[in-house]
């Protein structure tokens, strides 16, 4: 394949999911790709890879669900500390996850299910600076991105304003129970705990139990992302 046009090409591979990085590295080895794992950033996203894993890569491949907000940041920590061409497998269809992508240096985005024929022969190109995403869309993802983020830091400022009583029943409300199971386990009224619902509703601008707990389920951090429901 051209990997023998690129004798001196070194590939990054990152994944949350160490043996699958290192068996993706083996592959891409056997079809004389020569490849580094680099480590996963902490769940936080603040540390990235060591330095001694950073280093010159013409590409680097990174698999990654892009569902959650803590893997997002573990993403965005990887990427500002590993500036390559980057090819990204992941099963999120396009949409604003991607900006973080984009903005880190992604040059295209491919299926988690890509044969890894398709994967090698992508990243070949990538290295010879032959792909890359056009600056129309990586300004629309970008912008898809900061009004995800935005969204999601509106949100949790409303459930800041909620006082402990009204976190605690919408908390319980998220764990499934009822608002008479609610009212039992807290020793009050249903009256009082409908009361502190209709709170909670108007504090985080939904109209709905259901959608608040969606809200919630969308703030809450490692739960999948999502847009709100907002009836």
């Amino acid at each position: 394949m051209a990997a023998d046009r690129l004798p001196a090409a070194r590939f990054a591979v990152a994944c949350e999911h160490a043996l699958v990085a290192e068996a993706v590295r083996a592959a891409l080895d056997e079809r004389a790709l020569d490849a580094a794992v680099l480590a996963w950033p902490d769940p936080a996203g603040t540390a990235p890879p060591p330095a001694h894993e950073r280093g010159e890569f013409q590409a680097g491949l990174l698999l990654t669900s892009l569902d959650r907000w803590s893997r997002l940041r573990q993403v965005e920590a990887l990427l500002a500390s590993v500036p390559t061409r980057w090819v990204v497998l992941t099963d999120v269809p396009r949409g604003p996850e991607w900006g973080v992508v984009a903005e880190g240096g992604a040059v295209a985005v491919l299926p988690s299910n890509a044969a890894l024929d398709q994967v090698a022969v992508t990243l070949v190109a990538a290295a010879r600076g032959e792909l890359g995403l056009e600056a129309a869309e990586r300004d629309e993802l970008a912008a898809q991105w900061a009004d995800l983020k935005a969204r999601r830091a509106d949100l949790g400022a409303r459930v800041g304003t909620l006082t402990p009583r009204e976190r605690q029943v919408l908390d319980m409300l998220y764990a499934g129970d009822s608002v008479t199971h609610i009212a039992h386990l807290l020793e009050v009224s249903p009256a009082t705990v409908r009361s502190q619902v209709k709170a909670v509703l108007r504090k985080l601008g939904v109209s709905s139990q259901l959608a608040a707990v969606a809200a919630l389920s969308y703030f809450i951090e490692g739960e999948d992302l999502g847009a709100p429901a907002r009836s």
